[in-house]
């Protein structure tokens, strides 16, 4: 059996198929790298005429309701279960010679907002894992965060909990 290069999940024959053209990477995986390219460029990656197929899976992320609600007015089917992920933000490690030559030329450094990209990862994560308990809405999202000693050097942690549903 084939195992997916990313998660290690065991794949049928179809999908080990299919894999092939995704750089070793099962359907989920892939389509989770397609919209982690979205988010860091801004911009749709190309698709080539064999990805096409994947992009119901991609419309289920898009379309994938998340909310910190735990009561709402939805009409649940069936709870999947508990889903959490943890994901590690590191920060771009910027050579000492680039820096003190945007310093010198006076290039101002780029602020990114690395809270909201870290949380838009680590939802990307949650949704991914949501997808493949079956599920396609979460409920009562916790968001945490820790930093982790210096921030700039060793980066933050952003851990988020809930319960994946379907309706």
């Amino acid at each position: 059996m084939a195992k997916c290069r990313e998660c290690s999940i065991s794949m049928g024959y179809a999908e080990s198929q299919a894999a092939l053209q995704y750089n070793g990477l099962c359907i989920t995986c892939h389509v989770k790298d397609r919209v982690q390219t979205k988010i860091i460029t801004a911009k749709d990656p190309a698709l080539s005429s064999t990805q096409r197929s994947t992009e119901n899976m991609f419309n289920k992320f898009q379309d994938m309701l998340v909310t910190t609600e735990s009561t709402t007015n939805l009409r649940i089917k069936a709870r999947c279960g508990i889903v959490t992920t943890d994901f590690h933000y590191e920060f771009k490690k910027i050579p000492v010679m680039k820096r003190a030559w945007d310093f010198l030329r006076k290039k101002p450094e780029k602020k990114s907002d690395f809270l909201q990209q870290a949380i838009e990862m680590a939802m990307l994560e949650l949704k991914a894992k949501a997808i493949r308990l079956d599920a396609n809405a979460i409920i009562g999202l916790s968001v945490d965060y820790i930093v982790l000693g210096d921030l700039k050097r060793n980066g933050l942690i952003v851990s988020l909990v809930g319960t994946g549903i379907k309706i």
